[in-house]
């Protein structure tokens, strides 16, 4: 009986040095689990900061874009409509040079046959 209470006694000290080498590690391990966690949350969260960031900024890329491309459009309108405007008043000059050319030359062969008349 003695015998197997040195064996228990030799058992007892083994698994107390296991018990002492598992706190020995453990907490060193977990607490690298925890320190990995930790960083990885960290990067998680900087990476979702970085790309709500990255939409924003697009967003307003996009907004100020559709913006320039409404002043765009309406300056387009704009210049159609004096280009329209222009071809009117190019028109309306044309007529005008038209008649005048017309009065002109009523006026001086009016004044022609009395001029060539004196002559004779």
């Amino acid at each position: 009986m003695a015998c197997h209470t040195k064996f228990v006694a030799s058992k007892s000290k083994e698994e107390d040095l296991a018990i002492k080498g598992a706190h020995l590690f453990g907490p060193t391990v977990e607490s690298k689990f925890d320190e990995l966690k930790y960083e990885v949350i960290n990067k998680i969260d900087k990476e979702l900061v970085d790309s709500q960031n990255a939409r924003d900024y697009i967003s307003q890329k996009y907004d100020e874009l559709s913006a320039k491309i409404q002043y765009l459009t309406e300056m387009d309108a704009t210049v159609t409509g004096f280009r329209s405007d222009v071809k009117a008043i190019e028109k309306q000059i044309t007529e005008l040079t038209s008649r005048v050319d017309d009065i002109e030359k009523r006026t001086i062969c009016r004044e022609c046959p009395s001029l060539t008349s004196s002559m004779y």
